[in-house]
């Protein structure tokens, strides 16, 4: 069966007005990032393309298009509503907020906070944010370097047995195990400890193997999912742009359009 194009933009077009009002209030400015760039491989996602000459991506992932851009100097609050493609053509429509040339710690709770506020305004109250820090697998993972994506992966798809069944040293495979399964309130990166004090919601968490995201991210990385069907609402982390502290996030809108049906 066919999309009904109408119906289908119409329940966007108000998902995106609500979330674009609040941006606005909290003074962030719409960009506007162009569906072609030119080819580079630090930029992500995207399907490639040729006109003959030199190479291109069609609708890149926004966040590492800013960072190849490399422009920043003043401090930037922006919001953008863009569909990002991979290479097998599938798409998704994304609302991405960053703040660039931002402040540590700072950046990351009032993107937090704007992440609850806009949620809020949707009427979606049942959901969670598991913040990490990439940091601290940096030291664990140069133990097992020959089997690093590995890990990685089996990380990213919750699968500690993809873990077990590689030829590391077990005191390693424990130490990997701890971080692995860490979940709660208080832990001993003292940074991730100053964040949720400062935000203060039940619903946020500390969750080290939360830790599935783009390699340009630095150290903090946090995603928004519902509970009640596990889907990923939205994901984001602290980055920098020419050596400017950046932090942002982007939320999926198909997933929060099938759940304001």
């Amino acid at each position: 069966m066919k999309k009904d194009i109408f119906a289908e933009s119409k329940t966007l077009s108000n998902i995106v007005n609500k979330m674009r009002n609040i941006l606005i209030q909290n003074g962030y400015y719409e960009l506007f990032p162009p569906s072609v760039a030119q080819y580079s491989e630090n930029l992500k996602k995207g399907m490639k393309f040729s006109d003959g000459k030199n190479f291109y991506l069609l609708k890149p992932d926004v966040t590492s298009w800013l960072i190849e851009m490399d422009k920043v100097e003043e401090k930037q609050k922006i919001f953008y509503v863009s569909e990002v493609l991979n290479e097998n053509l599938n798409s998704t429509w994304q609302l991405g907020f960053e703040i660039l040339n931002g402040e540590h710690l700072k950046a990351e709770e009032e993107i937090i906070r704007l992440t609850i506020e806009l949620l809020k305004n949707l009427e979606i109250s049942n959901f969670f944010v598991d913040v990490s820090s990439i940091k601290v697998w940096k030291n664990v993972l140069n133990k097992v370097e020959r089997y690093k994506q590995e890990v990685l992966k089996a990380i990213e798809v919750r699968n500690f047995g993809l873990i077990e069944a590689l030829e590391i040293d077990q005191e390693i495979k424990n130490e990997i195990g701890e971080l692995f399964n860490f979940r709660g309130k208080q832990s001993n990166i003292n940074s991730l400890n100053t964040l949720l004090k400062s935000i203060n919601d039940e619903r946020i968490f500390i969750d080290l193997g939360t830790i599935k995201y783009m390699d340009y991210y630095e150290d903090i990385v946090f995603e928004v999912y519902a509970p009640d069907n596990g889907h990923l609402l939205g994901n984001g982390g602290q980055y920098r742009i020419n050596d400017k502290y950046a932090c942002g996030l982007a939320f999926n809108l198909d997933v929060i359009k099938e759940m304001k049906r």
